[in-house]
């Protein structure tokens, strides 16, 4: 990787845009949250940004940023651009030597998830319904999916990247779909038989009050515009059908912790970001009820390594077992006090309802 962003550098004047208010509640009232940030993740986008914090709904903005036609160039060395996905032990004939894995978390989501497949062995599932931690791992893997009401049950995977989610949805039972702005990545998936859409959410061709599920991985705080967004994915699902969100937490212990140096932030790519409560008042904007706070993805140990690597002037990417070991210690005493605490989590996970 070249060497970090210069002080001098910047973004183009002309490719950049003012945000004066809020794109999520449109509040114009704000104070400067994070100042001077730098891409110290990829090394991909000169300049130096600032963060608001809103003074109605309580999100993050950058202020100024890179325009919808200029911010492609932020993502030139994004991990998007990967192969093949990796092998799944929930999809038949993927792993068959974690057969006792797949085994205990299907008789797992039989019971929490109203999942219903072949072969399942009712009592081992209890080695995770014994454990917060399992638990919270399993859940997360599955994105917390409810089982399919019929075969026609439809999932939308936006931002799918190689398909790996639509894989485990299959698996699952549902006819899974997706939508992916890098090329590369889709057709990766595409290969695999699914259907998904190169572009954004406000060109792809939507059904109209048809899906099922909706998920969204770390990408709403990607987006100019998430309540235009999330009012369109709205209008996609059918009544009773369920969002599932996940994005790095603003009232995170890293955030408070590594300032400008944290992980999450990762401008200018991050242009709208969130806590339990602004992401939870940004659903309710756009139609959606009953957003829930769910357990967190136990995350922290990514978190740590890469900020660390990042506050020290460090490539965070370098291969370093050994802080690589000192950031699981620490960061599986995060993740364990996230389990009773999700709101201060590094990342957030919600699911809301369309009435």
């Amino acid at each position: 990787m070249s060497a970090l962003p210069q002080a001098t550098d910047a973004w183009p004047a002309a490719d950049l845009e003012s945000v004066p208010a809020c794109p999520v509640c449109a509040e114009a009232r704000r104070v400067v949250w994070r100042e001077g940030v730098v891409d110290a993740a990829f090394r991909a986008a000169p300049g130096r940004w600032t963060l608001w914090r809103c003074m109605g709904c309580d999100a993050a903005y950058l202020d100024p940023r890179p325009t919808a036609a200029s911010i492609g160039r932020a993502y030139s060395r994004y991990y998007t651009h990967a192969g093949e996905p990796a092998k799944n032990f929930l999809v038949p004939g993927d792993r068959p030597d974690l057969w006792f894995k797949r085994a205990m978390h299907l008789s797992h989501y039989a019971r929490a998830y109203a999942h219903h497949q072949r072969g399942v062995w009712p009592l081992i599932g209890r080695l995770i319904d014994a454990s917060a931690w399992r638990r919270a791992r399993a859940g997360q893997f599955i994105r917390h999916l409810p089982g399919p009401q019929s075969e026609a049950d439809e999932l939308l995977d936006v931002g799918c990247g190689d398909g790996g989610f639509l894989r485990v949805a299959r698996a699952l039972g549902y006819r899974a779909r997706g939508i992916e702005f890098d090329p590369q990545s889709a057709q990766t998936a595409q290969r695999q038989g699914f259907d998904v859409f190169i572009g954004g959410v406000d060109t792809a061709p939507l059904p109209q009050v048809s899906l099922a599920q909706i998920t969204l991985s770390h990408v709403i705080e990607h987006l100019h515009d998430p309540i235009a967004v999330l009012r369109r994915l709205h209008a996609a699902l059918r009544p009773g059908g369920r969002i599932w969100l996940q994005t790095p937490n603003i009232d995170s212990r890293g955030a408070e912790r590594f300032g400008v140096a944290w992980r999450g932030l990762e401008a200018p790519r991050h242009l709208v970001m969130f806590n339990a409560a602004s992401l939870s008042s940004a659903l309710t904007r756009a139609g959606f009820a009953a957003a829930q706070l769910l357990p967190p993805q136990l995350d922290a140990a990514f978190y740590i390594e890469q900020s660390t690597a990042m506050a020290e002037g460090r490539d965070p990417y370098q291969n370093d077992r050994a802080r690589r070991r000192a950031a699981r210690r620490e960061g599986k005493a995060l993740d364990r006090a996230a389990l009773t605490d999700p709101a201060h989590a590094e990342s957030i996970t919600l699911i809301a309802f369309k009435r």
